[in-house]
């Protein structure tokens, strides 16, 4: 049997994300039933840098308007699909690699939970949850 770090990395491999803002976290929708949620600190990363992160939706950034981080998350993962997945095994902070960007989500907290995942196992739906302190946990 596969680790859970394993399956949702198996999972992911070759999708692309849609990202959604909502009241209080983010989804990342992989398609299939295959989702992210995350409350904790993202970021979209380039081969120019930090491209887009959480807190910069809404900020003005002195543009004509605040930025939609909803749009520009959304901008810079389209077309692009999952090459890699990397989970830190001290932290459970998350790396998504696509083949022109990565989404990296940091878990932040030693004791509330950071990001969960619902991942289609078998039939059934697997949820993984980065714990705070940096463990994992499956039901």
């Amino acid at each position: 049997m596969q680790s859970p770090a394993s399956t949702l990395a198996a999972a992911l491999r070759g999708r692309e994300c849609h990202v959604e803002r909502r009241e209080a976290d983010w989804s990342f929708d992989f398609g299939e039933r295959l989702n992210i949620a995350a409350s904790v600190p993202w970021r979209v990363v380039t081969k120019d840098g930090i491209a887009h992160a959480d807190e910069d939706d809404g900020q003005w950034f002195g543009l004509s308007k605040p930025v939609d981080g909803e749009a520009r998350a959304n901008e810079l993962l389209h077309g692009q699909k999952i090459v890699g997945v990397e989970l830190d095994r001290d932290t459970a902070d998350l790396r998504l690699v696509f083949d022109g960007a990565r989404l990296d989500f940091f878990n932040n907290s030693s004791g509330y939970e950071g990001w969960h995942a619902s991942v289609p196992a078998g039939g059934k739906e697997l949820t993984v949850i980065a714990l705070g302190g940096g463990r994992l946990t499956t039901h």
